[in-house]
Parts: structure tokens; sequence; C-alpha cells
């Protein structure tokens, strides 16, 4: 860790907050203008698998700012970006050449501000994507994959919003239960989202990931793609289940939408567990048609005693348009699906409080169960989230 010290750099970020449309413009028409290749290694404007450069500079700035010195958190976090961004083609020299344009854009930016004010600010830039460019030398020398080719093997709609695609890597892929990865496809160039496998890894590639295709124009198309059609995915990201496995604590699940993979990953991991901890699995829909994965979980939960399952929805009855088909529908005789709010549902059991809880799913619903779950009196450090 090197010193950034000794003044504060909170106007720097407040500058860069202010202006950060016509800052942004600045750093990536220079950066276009120094390499004819930056094309290739930025995101497309439609991508969302990256953080915004404003707001992250900013961030590291106030954070510098307060602790006098750039944080060896700050550095694993930027090693983190750093590991994942090798999927866009990054070279260390690009970080290098990023660092110095931005470095001067920032003194542009700042020509009013004390010169201590703007000195740190760039030292600490200079730190983090310094960093970041050793971060990829080092994975590039050792031969750490940026990303792996896969073909789509099976294209199966559960219903008219969700689809479940499975493919097989070219090599096994590097990434834990519970855990997020990078996708794209051939015919979405330089254009990437974060899906969930909702498998274990395993030595034979296979990958499976569930879509809802109505998320965005680039969802719609992933859901549309057809067998033997070619897919790179990205390194595992996400600490969801960090621990939680592994402790053999009893956990509560609960899923929401296309959440549920994640979940379902973490569960078929249990499985294989020589003694597997009790699991309540809650899985949320807006319609009973959309619990896509209903029967597959009902299966599994009549074959393990330690696992239940509870469907809940927002709606008791099926909207024309959602087309269901058999996934959805539970094994004769079954009528347990529940009706109403996922959060009042969980916590109509409890407070849970000797789980180690799991949740995943749209921002609202992680955010809705978790806080409801803590007003019911769950403790809040044993709750852990994975939003989109």
């Amino acid at each position: 860790m090197e010193d950034v010290n000794h003044q504060p750099t909170n106007a720097v970020a407040s500058r860069i907050e202010e202006n950060s449309a016509a800052f942004l413009g600045a750093v990536l028409d220079r950066l276009h203008t120094a390499d004819a290749l930056a094309h290739l290694y930025l995101p497309g404007q439609s991508d969302r698998t990256h953080v915004s450069l404003c707001s992250s500079l900013s961030t590291l700035i106030s954070t510098v700012a307060d602790r006098k010195n750039v944080d060896r958190v700050v550095l694993r976090e930027a090693e983190s970006l750093a590991t994942d961004y090798r999927r866009f083609g990054m070279t260390p020299e690009f970080y290098l050449l990023f660092s110095s344009i931005i470095q001067e854009e920032l003194r542009k930016l700042c020509t009013d501000l004390s010169f201590e004010e703007v000195f740190h600010a760039e030292r600490a830039v200079e730190i983090v994507f310094r960093d970041m460019a050793e971060t990829t030398r080092r994975l590039d020398l050792a031969g750490v994959p940026a990303s792996t080719g896969a073909t789509v093997a099976e294209v199966e709609r559960r219903s008219r919003r969700f689809s479940v695609v499975r493919l097989v890597a070219d090599r096994p892929l590097d990434y834990r239960p519970g855990q997020y990865m990078a996708v794209t496809a051939d015919f979405l160039p330089n254009v990437w989202r974060f899906l969930c496998p909702s498998i274990p890894p395993n030595q034979w590639g296979q990958v499976e990931f569930h879509v809802q295709s109505d998320a965005d124009s680039i969802a719609t198309l992933l859901a549309s793609t057809q067998p033997g059609d070619r897919w790179r995915i990205g390194n595992g990201l996400g600490n969801l289940s960090d621990n939680a496995i592994e402790s053999g604590a009893e956990l509560l699940l609960v899923g929401f939408a296309t959440g549920l993979a994640p979940l379902r990953s973490i569960m078929l991991e249990i499985v294989n567990r020589p003694n597997p901890p009790r699991v309540h699995f809650f899985v949320g829909a807006e319609y009973p048609g959309e619990l896509y994965e209903l029967m597959g979980l009902w299966n599994f939960a009549a074959a393990c005693p330690w696992l239940s399952v509870v469907p809940v929805v927002t709606h008791e009855i099926d909207e024309w348009w959602v087309q269901a088909t058999e996934a959805s529908r539970p094994p004769r005789g079954l009528h347990l699906v529940q009706v109403g709010s996922l959060a009042d549902a969980v916590t109509s059991y409890g407070t849970w409080s000797d789980r180690e809880v799991l949740i995943a799913g749209p921002a609202e619903k992680t955010e809705g169960v978790r806080d409801a779950m803590i007003a019911r009196g769950t403790p809040p450090g044993s709750i852990r989230c994975l939003s989109f």
C-alpha cells in the first residue's frame, strides 16, 4: 500500500460528479485519438457489466480523502475489476494510457482547485490503474483465460418470459455455486450481460443459465439463441455463498424470478454432500406459470428429506400471455402455492434466526425481503443478497 496523503480530495470528487457527462466524453475522445483500437477494449454503450467511470473515480477519490491513502480494500476491488475486464481485451498498456488521460483531464476540470487536492486525486488514480495493469500482466503471464468459448446445446422455453439455456464450454468453467458470470454471444459484439449459472461447475464444462427475455433488448436476444450458437463466458464473480456451503449451516434460500438460478446451483452442490443441512427454499414469481422450475424443485424435495420448497406468487391466476408449461405445474395432488408478498410469506414462518439466509433476485424484491426479515428479528449479519 502506498500513501496518497494528506489533503482531502472531496472537492475533486464533487467536481467529477457535477460534470460527469462532459468529463467522460473528454476522456473517451482522448482515448480514441491516442489508441485506434480503444473501441475494442471499451464496453459497448448497451453493455451493463462494467462500472461507471465517473462514479468509480468519485468514490475512489472520496475514499482516499477519508482514509488518507489508497486502502488495500480499494486495491483488491481494483484487482478484481482488472481480472474481470480482461474479457474486453484490456491490456496493461491500455490501463497506463487510460490513467494518464484521466489525470490530464482531471487537471483541466479542476483548474480552480488547489494543487494539493488535484495532486492527491491524480496519485490515487495512478496507483489504482497501475495496480490494475500489474494484475492484468500477471494473469496474462500465468496463462489464465480471460473468458471461455461455449456452444449452445439446448434452449428450453419454460414460459413466455423465461428460458433455460444449456451450453457446453470449451474447457471446465471457473466459478463457485451462487456466483454470477459475464456472458456474450457472437451476435452481440462487445456487449455482455451478467447471468447466474443454475448448476455447479463440472469437469465437462456444462453450464445452464436462466434468462428473462423481457429484462432488456440484449436479454431478448440471448433468450432467442439457438443450438450451435457460440457464446463467451467470463469467470465467476460475487460471494453470495462464501462459507455458507462449507460451514454446513442450515440455510434459508429465497429467490424471485431468475434469482432462483444461483440458489439452485447452491442447492445442487449441497445434494452432493454426505450430510446435507436442512434447506428451506422459497421460490417467488409474479404468476403461477412463471414458477418455471417448480416441477424440478419438487422432484428434488421428494427425494431429499432435508429440502423444503415453498412457491409464492404475486397473482393467483396467470395472465393470458404467460404461456405456462409443464415445468411450472406441481405434481398431481399438490396445491401448496402461496399467493401474496414474498416478504410476507418468508417472515410468516418466524425470524429464521437459526439459518444462514441467501436472497437473490431483482433489487426491489431482495431489499424488500431483507428489510422485512430484519424488522421481524432476523440478525442482519446472517443475511446475504444478490440483486440485479
